[in-house]
């Protein structure tokens, strides 16, 4: 079951981080998966020693993406109003220059 939840967060991560821009949200996401893949690899190695070390670079992998998404966090300081980011800031503002050059 912990394996499955793993693999939820995992793939809702992308679209929460980079599609809806939510930075802080896809933070907590990206520490859920490093906790969890810290429980996930010791039950690995019960069954398969093989198992849990293929899981390791991973494990490193997400501790580097963690340790990312907390800096990306600390230079889009969100805003009160919403929780409105530099980034979503920066989106909108690049939309609306493609908006106005396709009309001239």
């Amino acid at each position: 079951v912990l394996a499955y939840a793993h693999y939820v967060l995992n793939i809702t991560w992308a679209p929460v981080f980079f599609g809806l821009k939510r930075l802080r949200a896809g933070h907590v996401i990206n520490v859920l998966l490093l906790l969890s893949l810290s429980v996930i690899i010791p039950l690995f190695y019960a069954i398969s020693p093989l198992a849990a070390g293929l899981l390791l670079p991973y494990w490193a992998w997400l501790a580097f993406a963690t340790k990312l998404s907390s800096a990306v966090c600390a230079l889009n300081p969100t805003g009160r109003e919403g929780g409105y980011n530099n980034a979503m800031l920066q989106s909108r503002l690049y939309q609306l220059q493609q908006e106005a050059g396709a009309r001239v």
